[in-house]
C-alpha cells in the first residue's frame, strides 16, 4: 500500500544517501519523521533532541524522499519533564491536494518507463535532455518552484525543483542519486557565487556531479552538457558543498570527454573547428582544457572560428560565441 509521499512509499532504501550518513539513534528519528509525514501526522513525538540535530534529521529526510513536496519547515516544542520533543510539520497543502498530485507525478514518471532496459549513461542522458527539452528556469521564483511540483505541473522550476526532479526520476529508473547543496559560480559570470542544488549521481559504479539546472540555463540552439558527469576536480574552483558528499574521483568521463568534444591548444581548437566546418556544422560546442580562462579568451576562439570559415568557405562570416567561464565551454554559432 502506497504511502503519501514515496513512489514505494516511506523509504529508507537505496538512493537515501542522507539516511545512510546518520547514526543507528539518528535513523530512528529519521524513520519515525518520514512515517508521521507521510501519514500527515501532526504532532510527531521524538525522544528530546536539539533543535540543530532534529533539523539535520527533518532536512535529511527532504532530501532523500522528493515526493514530500507539502512539508518545507516544521515547530518544535520541548517537554523537559518528559524527555520528549513534539515535532509540528507545516503542511503546506490539504490532504486532497497532496494525494491527487502524488497519483499524478508516480503517473507522470511513466514517461520514462521505456528507458528502464537502457544502460545508466543512456537513462541519464534521456532525463537530463528531457528536463532541457520540457523545463524552464522560473526567474519568478513561485512556491512551487521549490518542489517536483514546479516541474510537474508547471514545466518550470528552480535549481532546487530541477534536482528533485532528476532524483526522482534517476532513483525511477533504478540509479542512485542524491540532491546536493552549495554554493556555485554563474557559469557565464564566475564572479557571482549564489546559492545552489544540483545532483551527485552512480553511474556504473562511479560517481560524478550532474548539474542539469546549469545546462538549462546555458541551452539556446542545442542541448548543453557543461555539467554532465563531472569529477570533484572539474568543479572545485566553482563551488562549495555544504554537506560532505560522495567523492567523485573518476576524472575524464564528462560528456565533452567522452565525445571527443574537447581542444588542448589553439592548433587543435583550429583543427577541431576546421574539422566541424568540413561536415557542414554551423554550431559547434568545444571544452578547451589546459587552457587558463583570460579576457580575451572568447575573442581569440571568435578570431579562430573566422578565419578558418574564412578560409573553407572563401567569405566571412559572423561569429557569436556562448562562453562558461567556469567551464571553459564554447558554443560557436555562425551566422
Amino acid at each position: 500500500m502506497f504511502g503519501l509521499s514515496g513512489i514505494f512509499g516511506p523509504s529508507v532504501g537505496n538512493g537515501n544517501y542522507y539516511y545512510g550518513r546518520l547514526t543507528d539513534e539518528q535513523k530512528s528519528l529519521y524513520r519515525t519523521i518520514l512515517s508521521g509525514i507521510d501519514s500527515f501526522t501532526k504532532e510527531i513525538k521524538l525522544p528530546l533532541r536539539p533543535v540543530n540535530e532534529v533539523l539535520t534529521i527533518f532536512n535529511s529526510v527532504l532530501l532523500d524522499n522528493p515526493m514530500i513536496f507539502y512539508v518545507s519547515s516544521f515547530n518544535q516544542a520541548n517537554d523537559l519533564y518528559k524527555q520528549k520533543c513534539i515535532m509540528r510539520p507545516d503542511y503546506k497543502y490539504a490532504q486532497h491536494f497532496v494525494r491527487q498530485n502524488t497519483n499524478h507525478i508516480r503517473s507522470y514518471l511513466q514517461v520514462f518507463d521505456a528507458q528502464k532496459t537502457k544502460s545508466d549513461v543512456e537513462k541519464e542522458i534521456y532525463v537530463h535532455d528531457y528536463c532541457l527539452n520540457n523545463f524552464s528556469y522560473d526567474y519568478t521564483f513561485s512556491d512551487y518552484s521549490f518542489s517536483i511540483l514546479g516541474p510537474v505541473l508547471n514545466r518550470t522550476s528552480v535549481c532546487e525543483g530541477i534536482a528533485k526532479f532528476v532524483k526522482l526520476s534517476l532513483d525511477y529508473l533504478g540509479i542512485n542519486t542524491l540532491v546536493a547543496h552549495g554554493r556555485a559560480k554563474d557559469p557565464t559570470n564566475n564572479q557571482i557565487m549564489e546559492m545552489h542544488a544540483w545532483n551527485v549521481v552512480l553511474i556504473d559504479g562511479k560517481t560524478y556531479h550532474l548539474d542539469v539546472t546549469f545546462d538549462m540555463t546555458l541551452k539556446d540552439k542545442v542541448n548543453r552538457y557543461d555539467y554532465f558527469n563531472l569529477a570533484d576536480e572539474d568543479v572545485k574552483e566553482e563551488r562549495t558543498m555544504i554537506s560532505d558528499l560522495p567523492p567523485c574521483t573518476t576524472a575524464g568521463k564528462d560528456y565533452c570527454s567522452v565525445n571527443a568534444l574537447v581542444a588542448y591548444s589553439p592548433s587543435e581548437l583550429n583543427k577541431f573547428i576546421e574539422h566541424n566546418l568540413k561536415r557542414g556544422k554551423k554550431n559547434i560546442i568545444v571544452k578547451l582544457k589546459n587552457v587558463k580562462s583570460t579576457e580575451t579568451i572568447v575573442d581569440k576562439v571568435i578570431s579562430i572560428a573566422q578565419n578558418q570559415y574564412a578560409s573553407i568557405y572563401k567569405h566571412s562570416v559572423r561569429v557569436e560565441v556562448k562562453y562558461n567561464q567556469s567551464q571553459l565551454v564554447f558554443e560557436i554559432n555562425f551566422k
